[in-house]
């Protein structure tokens, strides 16, 4: 009789933590995951920022950038849940310009990258069948901001959402998502410091100063430019790896140099025989971060006329 008491009692326990359990009930140190859906059975901008990583408070964190400083960039599509995905399209124009340059077409991979340059600030454009939609929203025939940037915690640059519909439609902001990826900053300086115009050198020479962590190796020589314009030779380098120290060395032609920095004075003369002018090298990694440096260097011409002032376009320090 005992034995049948106790199994009654351990039956009457189990068959009450059961109920229990079913009905909802959750332990404070266990809680439940809940995945917010939209309207479509997608994943919440939010939700999908929690799931992938990034720790960005849609609400809190979106920068309100509508425009993005000269550069050279890297987009990567991060994801795209559209029911226009195949037919949108992503493109980059300078402000102020109605140039469109395309980036993406149609339905995109995850990790898809491009790559794109420009000396100008500048912005995106997404267009989709119910319009063409701008970073700038003051540019939208709606008038609303279909373009939310939030700074990318995970790496330098920002993450970019976008919303498709007319009017923001369902207003879920991950038609599009992707990211722009920031060149990082590295130590240059050239040689000769001091370039006579007239001077019949072959070369101009870069030391570039690699960031920690990357060396001369990890560079594609063929995508460094100097100002966005002259290619470094791409047979005249050297890799220099010293303890912590990396340095890359690359030459760019004397002449092409000299010819790009007379064409930015234009027919402009002045009486001062010395200026300084800024020279930024760009670049990739083979990992394709973007790198981008910037130096002075002193420019002596010959100039006799009665303006007093130098007209240097966007070298002028």
């Amino acid at each position: 009789m005992r034995r049948l008491i106790q199994f009654s009692l351990l039956l009457i326990i189990t068959l009450t933590l059961l109920s229990i359990i079913s009905s909802g009930f959750a332990f404070e140190d266990s809680p439940p995951t809940v995945q917010q859906l939209t309207a479509d059975g997608e994943p919440t901008l939010q939700d999908w920022f929690i799931q992938n990583g990034y720790t960005i408070n849609v609400t809190a964190d979106e920068t309100g950038n509508e425009t993005f400083k000269a550069g050279c960039y890297k987009m990567t599509v991060l994801a795209e849940f559209a029911a226009y995905a195949p037919l949108n399209n992503l493109s980059w124009y300078t402000v102020g310009s109605d140039q469109l340059n395309y980036l993406f077409y149609g339905e995109n991979v995850t990790d898809d990258s491009v790559y794109m340059s420009t000396n100008e600030s500048f912005g995106f454009c997404l267009g989709s069948p119910d319009e063409y939609f701008y970073t700038e929203s003051s540019r939208n025939n709606d008038s609303e901001d279909h373009a939310l940037v939030f700074l990318n915690p995970n790496t330098s640059g920002y993450i970019v959402a976008w919303e498709d519909l007319w009017g923001l439609g369902d207003q879920d902001y991950q038609d599009f998502v992707f990211a722009v990826l920031e060149p990082v900053t590295v130590k240059v300086c050239y040689c000769p410091r001091t370039l006579n115009l007239k001077s019949r050198g072959r070369w101009i020479t870069a030391i570039i100063k690699l960031p920690k962590n990357y060396r001369g190796e990890d560079v594609n020589i063929s995508s460094i430019l100097l100002n966005g314009t002259v290619p470094a030779d791409q047979d005249h380098y050297a890799i220099v790896n010293c303890g912590d120290l990396h340095l890359l060395i690359v030459k760019f032609d004397r002449k092409a140099v000299i010819e790009l920095i007379k064409n930015s004075l234009g027919n402009t003369s002045c009486l001062c025989r010395h200026i300084h002018v800024s020279l930024t090298v760009t670049g990739r990694f083979l990992d394709g971060l973007p790198f981008k440096g910037t130096n002075c260097i002193r420019v002596i011409h010959y100039c006799h006329c009665c303006c007093c002032r130098c007209h240097a376009c966007f070298f002028r320090r």
